[in-house]
């Protein structure tokens, strides 16, 4: 009888109970998407009715030497979903929601539209944390062609300049979520917590030059641009793999403010 009375009252406690999240992650949010990025030493054929989970494999390289690249191809849609889950070809496929963003130029001067003139607080918010073996790290940079190098009007002059870093017809934003976050230490200093790389992983940063209808350079201007706007296409994230067996990605329903980041950025 007793034992009986003990058990319902552990069930009972557990029931009740609220769990908080993982520490780096906001407090009060509710996850609404995962996933987990394996880094695998050889080549796999995903076949996407077979494989279960929201993992994307991609290719482990070394993490004393040369990373190994993967493109993970962003698709809108209304949820979060894995498309293809074998990077190790080189290409990878993944769904999430319009972040719920508007460009702006940083440092705004003037009669510019910079952060305090739109929407600069995200529909949700992404977390990575690094598990697996100890040493590997990867970098994570947001790129995607540009359409519109005014950004919809955002900018002026007769001529632009995209500086950013160029591969094939994309570029890449200035921002990257790299081995500060994602190294994976050991020891008793190895506690990994989640890092929020929202804005990293969900604008791009562009670095234009404008010029005037002779040549003559006017300004240098940072424009961040949220994913899926209509003066970008073809976005995806550049997944440089230095080692890293496994990142996880969590997606919660509370807001970030991408532009608190914009001080840290070089060359804005």
């Amino acid at each position: 009888m007793k034992k009986v009375i003990l058990t319902s009252l552990i069930v009972m406690m557990i029931a009740g109970a609220t769990f908080a999240n993982p520490e780096g992650v906001c407090e009060d949010g509710k996850l609404i998407g995962k996933l987990n990025i394996i880094g695998v030493k050889s080549d796999k054929n995903v076949n996407m009715d077979q494989a279960a989970g929201s993992v994307i494999f991609v290719p482990l390289g070394d993490k004393d030497g040369q990373a190994e690249r993967c493109k993970i191809m962003l698709t809108e849609g209304d949820d979060f979903a894995v498309l293809d889950k074998n990077g190790t070809d080189g290409v990878a496929a993944f769904q999430l929601p319009d972040p719920g963003l508007d460009p702006y130029i940083i440092n705004a001067e003037g009669d510019e539209i910079g952060a305090d003139d739109v929407d600069t607080e995200s529909a949700y918010s992404v977390f990575v944390r690094p598990l697996g073996k100890p040493g590997g790290f990867s970098t994570i940079t947001t790129c995607a062609d540009v359409l519109d190098s005014t950004i919809g009007g955002l900018l002026g002059g007769a001529t632009r300049s995209i500086l950013n870093r160029q591969e094939e017809t994309a570029y890449c934003s200035l921002e990257q979520v790299g081995s500060p976050i994602t190294l994976r230490t050991n020891g008793k200093d190895g506690k990994v917590t989640f890092t929020n790389v929202t804005a990293e992983l969900l604008t791009i940063v562009l670095q234009i030059a404008i010029y005037d209808e002779y040549g003559v350079l006017i300004d240098t201007v940072c424009v961040r641009v949220p994913i899926f706007d209509e003066s970008l296409a073809n976005e995806y994230w550049e997944y440089d793999n230095n080692g890293l067996k496994l990142l996880q990605v969590r997606f919660y329903d509370c807001p970030t403010d991408v532009s608190e980041g914009d001080a840290a950025l070089t060359g804005c």
